[in-house]
C-alpha cells in the first residue's frame, strides 16, 4: 500500500472541505493517507468539523477515534452493502470517499442512485509487492503451505497474479479463508475453494475462526 501516483483529487477535496456533508472511510489506509495528506498541505483535522462521518468495520472505526472525530454510523456488518442500509435521507447530500485506487464500485453507485452527490478519490494505491516472488513460488511447488488467508477482493486479485496459471492446481489443494462474503466471491469466481469466513468481518476473528477449523480437523 503506497502514496497515489497523483494527489491531485484528493488536494482539490482537501482544499474544499466545506462542500461536503459527509466523509465516508471504507478501511485504515483510507483514514491514514487522507489525515496524512491534510497535515501535509497545512490543515488540521478540525477541518472536518461538521461533517458527518461514516465507517466500515470496527479497525477503521478506532482509526478514527483515535485523531478524535466521531463517527455518526458504522453498519452493523462490515461491508458496503450494510452501510448503505445504514445511511437515509441522503438525497442532494454530497460525501467524500477516500478510497484504494481500485475498489468496489457498489458503495458510490447505490449512494447516487439515493440521489447523493459522491466524490470518490484515490487516497493510496495497492501495488503488487516485488519481493520473495520466488520464495512464493517454491513453496507453491512443494506443497508446504498449509492455509492462504484474504483479507480483501484485491488482495486475492494480487495474489493470483503473482502466482499465475500454472500454480492454480496446487493452490486449490490448500485451505483458503477469507475476512468476509465479497472477499469469498471474489476468491469463488477465481476458481478457488473458500474452506473458512468468521461470522465477524475482522482480522481477529478470521484468525479465531481459522484456529477454530484446525482443532476441529485435528
Amino acid at each position: 500500500t503506497i502514496a497515489p501516483d497523483d494527489w491531485s483529487l484528493l488536494d482539490n477535496a482537501l482544499n474544499n472541505l466545506s462542500k461536503y456533508q459527509g466523509l465516508i472511510f471504507t478501511s485504515v489506509n483510507g483514514v491514514r493517507f487522507f489525515t496524512e495528506r491534510l497535515k501535509s498541505i497545512g490543515q488540521d483535522i478540525r477541518e472536518l468539523k461538521g461533517l458527518r462521518v461514516f465507517s466500515i468495520g470496527p479497525k477503521t472505526a478506532q482509526a478514527i477515534r483515535d485523531l478524535g472525530i466521531s463517527i455518526d454510523v458504522i453498519p452493523e456488518k462490515f461491508v458496503a452493502e450494510s452501510l448503505i442500509e445504514s445511511m437515509k435521507n441522503i438525497k442532494g447530500q454530497r460525501f467524500l470517499l477516500p478510497r484504494a485506487n481500485i475498489a468496489r464500485e457498489i458503495l458510490p453507485i447505490q449512494l447516487r442512485e439515493m440521489g447523493a452527490i459522491v466524490d470518490v478519490v484515490p487516497a493510496y494505491q495497492t501495488v503488487l509487492p516485488d519481493t520473495q516472488v520466488d520464495e512464493l513460488h517454491k513453496r507453491l511447488e512443494a506443497g508446504s503451505i498449509d492455509i492462504i488467508t484474504f483479507t480483501s477482493s484485491s488482495t486475492v486479485k494480487n495474489f493470483l497474479e503473482l502466482t499465475g496459471e500454472k500454480f492454480l492446481p496446487s493452490i486449490k489443494n490448500i485451505k483458503i479463508a477469507c475476512i468476509g462474503p465479497v472477499t469469498e466471491k471474489t476468491a469463488r469466481e477465481a476458481g478457488l475453494n473458500v474452506d473458512i469466513i468468521p461470522e465477524q468481518y475482522t482480522v481477529s476473528s478470521l484468525l479465531d475462526a481459522i484456529e477454530s477449523f484446525f482443532q476441529a480437523a485435528s
